[in-house]
């Protein structure tokens, strides 16, 4: 095998790794959809700030665990945490919209 084609067979690993990595995002905020209906009909807030200790606690574990950056994993999961918020509020919002005109 060329130094080219050991090249190519690595990137294309690396292409299927991203491919489920944009995957398990997708279904993290799927699943955070789910959350935030819950949270609207049973009048729970957006805000979790023990749940948000929590997943950035697991993520710096993690990267102890495996060698990996504390910092980047961390950061990755403020961007994470953040999106997911961001579209909590959207549901949310819109599920108090809908409630409001079913009156």
């Amino acid at each position: 095998m060329s130094d080219q084609d050991e090249l190519r067979r690595l990137r294309t690993e690396l292409d299927e790794l991203d491919a489920v990595l944009l995957d398990t995002l997708r279904r993290r905020i799927d699943c955070g959809v789910r959350i935030a209906r819950y949270k609207s009909r049973h009048g729970v807030p957006m805000m979790q700030p023990g749940r948000v200790h929590l997943v950035k606690e697991r993520a710096a574990r993690y990267a102890a665990d495996h060698g990996l950056d504390e910092t980047f994993l961390v950061n990755l999961y403020d961007a994470v945490i953040t999106e997911m918020c961001r579209v909590e509020d959207l549901v949310m919002d819109r599920e108090s919209v809908m409630s409001r005109d079913r009156r």
